[in-house]
């Protein structure tokens, strides 16, 4: 109710003079005395039908109220939509006919109700009437607010779950990666010191990337190709000369931004879901510049027979990541033989 344009001071003040005025015209239309208008402008019955348009619009307002509290979510029923229009009217008519009495009477001088009741009976139809009017204004802004009310709430929770996904996604680590690379360092260690300092430095590298990145919204896509190759690093040591990554463009990554953690994310699942052996190698592309703002990664189709529900709950997590920031689709597509992940390229002058 606090919203209401009808309980607003204002529109409270300002709003029954000119409700009043139209009134006076009405009745002296009514009337078919118009030509009072030359006599004067400002008369008593103007006067009276001012206040008359203050007291009923009051009146109205209050009873509203009570109404709508008693109610409450129930007055969008049609039942409860009439009783307030037929109490809407009764209000109006009898708040009209009590002061147009009482002025005639007392104010004026008239001794029977004869002498002016064809006056009073037009200015309680007209009042009475224009209190349904002034109900349905009421019950328009009402609804109209419920609904916008609504939708605003629809969108919160839509906005509050993206939130909770891109924090997700922002904050995710692949237990497999780690297990993984704890194995080949392991083996490392009894092999190859040298190596294995250098295995420990870039998986560092990597969840230190991941760490620092969980509460920022974007970073530039330089961040991201370094990161990627810091991951190749790591699968390079458990698939000798059987993974490759080659970056084109890497000239055009200035200037252009990425949720975090997305091309490590999708080169990870790229590795983890498809076979690599000596015979398949897995020979990863990413093209900076890519059309219509995309960044492009790509590499020979090899799927795995069934990819686990990890890999497939991280790729839609992918999409809601993105949709937070733009309208542009992630695109996951197959064709000649090959896997494409287009990835939109985000605006910081829109996100941040």
């Amino acid at each position: 109710m606090k919203k209401n344009l009808l309980n607003q001071p204002i529109f409270r003040l300002l709003a029954p003079p000119v409700y009043g005025v139209m009134m006076y015209f009405l009745i002296l239309l009514i009337n078919n005395s118009l030509d009072q208008l030359a006599d004067t402008v400002l008369t008593n019955e103007l006067l009276l039908c001012i206040v008359l348009a203050y007291a009923v619009s009051e009146s109205l307002r209050i009873a509203i109220i009570l109404f709508e509290r008693r109610t409450k979510e129930d007055l969008k029923r049609p039942g409860n939509i009439v009783t307030l229009f037929v109490l809407s009217l009764i209000i109006g008519s009898l708040i009209t006919f009590l002061i147009v009495y009482s002025y005639f009477k007392y104010l004026e001088g008239f001794e029977y109700l004869s002498s002016f009741s064809s006056i009073l009976y037009n200015i309680t139809a007209v009042y009475g009437i224009n209190s349904i009017f002034y109900t349905l204004f009421f019950l328009s802004i009402h609804l109209l607010s419920i609904k916008n009310e609504s939708e605003l709430k629809k969108e919160d929770l839509k906005r509050q779950n993206l939130e909770h996904q891109l924090e997700i996604f922002n904050n995710e680590i692949n237990p497999d990666l780690l297990f993984q690379s704890l194995e080949t360092l392991i083996s490392l260690v009894h092999h190859n010191l040298n190596s294995a300092e250098d295995f420990v430095d870039r998986l560092a590298l990597v969840y230190r990337y991941i760490l620092d990145n969980r509460k920022k919204e974007v970073v530039p896509l330089d961040e991201e190709v370094r990161a990627a190759k810091n991951l190749i690093y790591l699968f390079k040591e458990k698939f000798p000369d059987q993974v490759d990554l080659q970056v084109k463009n890497e000239k055009y990554t200035r200037g252009k931004y990425l949720v975090p953690n997305t091309i490590p994310m999708v080169l990870d699942c790229m590795i983890n879901g498809s076979i690599i052996s000596p015979w398949q190698p897995m020979n990863l592309t990413i093209d900076c510049a890519g059309e219509d703002d995309y960044i492009v990664i790509q590499h020979k189709e090899n799927d795995k027979l069934s990819n686990n529900k990890y890999i497939k709950n991280r790729y839609q997590n992918l999409h809601e990541a993105f949709s937070f920031f733009t309208d542009k689709p992630v695109i996951q597509i197959k064709a000649y033989g090959d896997v494409f992940i287009k990835l939109p390229l985000l605006d910081i002058k829109d996100n941040i």
